[in-house]
């Protein structure tokens, strides 16, 4: 079974590091900031600025999240980024998952330095929850991420956050995917897309449409065997912290 971490931990910010160059990151859909802390913490180890806001809907209940409309998402990230940026000479977006997107989308605003997309997830596994949505959200408000899961393999996939998927909340989520979509062709700033082969989430062409649509000239792929959806927190964690330390000193402004 997979190891559904929900009351064990206290929803929190992260604010780390002091560094002049800043780091903004994007947890996914009813995950959390912990998704991302121990990569916050090895960024600013190394140097960073860190920071990472919940998201509307998360940390609270899936109620709450079954209240919020993609709009909400786009307009916080863009307020809580520029509330960031301020304090900082240079700044990165990274995003995991539905953060991913996000962080995409931020930079198509502001002049980032670059962008890491960890497991973009605009196209998902179950796409016939966008036919069925409107039918069972009447009747059902959410639903487990065991029986979704169903007939993969999810065994090495951890979930800080809540353990249902919120149903309404999945149909903003929906609705926030056709949006990014439409914008990828803006994205041109430096670029790393970094996806598990066998994401149980978000299938791999997720990884080839962010990085056959957005227009950047300077974009890699990373791709990781023996991992899960949540990349920072997977099996192969410390490469990939490893990796997004790498791109970051790269294109470190001079």
């Amino acid at each position: 079974m997979s190891e559904i971490i929900t009351e064990r931990f206290s929803p929190h910010n992260i604010d780390l590091g002091d560094g002049p160059v800043g780091c903004f990151l994007i947890h996914g859909f009813t995950g959390s900031t912990y998704e991302l802390q121990g990569l916050a913490e090895f960024l600013a180890a190394n140097g960073f600025r860190v920071a990472s806001r919940l998201l509307a809907g998360h940390g609270t209940s899936i109620e709450e999240c079954n209240l919020v409309h993609a709009k909400d998402w786009l307009e916080e990230s863009e307020f809580h980024f520029t509330e960031f940026a301020l304090n900082c000479d240079a700044t990165f977006v990274i995003g995991l998952s539905m953060g991913a997107g996000l962080a995409l989308h931020l930079s198509t605003l502001f002049p980032v330095a670059g962008v890491v997309a960890m497991s973009p997830a605009l196209i998902l596994h179950s796409r016939y929850l966008r036919w069925y949505l409107p039918l069972i959200t009447p009747f059902v408000s959410s639903i487990s991420k065991e029986r979704l899961n169903r007939g993969r393999d999810v065994d090495q996939h951890h979930y800080y956050g809540y353990s249902r998927y919120p149903l309404k909340g999945v149909r903003a989520m929906i609705k926030l995917n056709r949006y990014i979509r439409a914008e990828l062709p803006k994205v041109a700033l430096p670029a790393m897309i970094m996806h598990a082969r066998n994401d149980p989430t978000a299938p791999f062409e997720n990884a080839t449409l962010v990085l056959n649509t957005i227009k950047s000239e300077d974009k890699v792929l990373r791709a990781y065997d023996h991992s899960g959806h949540v990349l920072p927190d997977s099996s192969e964690k410390e490469q990939v912290w490893n990796d997004t330390l790498d791109f970051l000193k790269q294109h470190l402004p001079d």
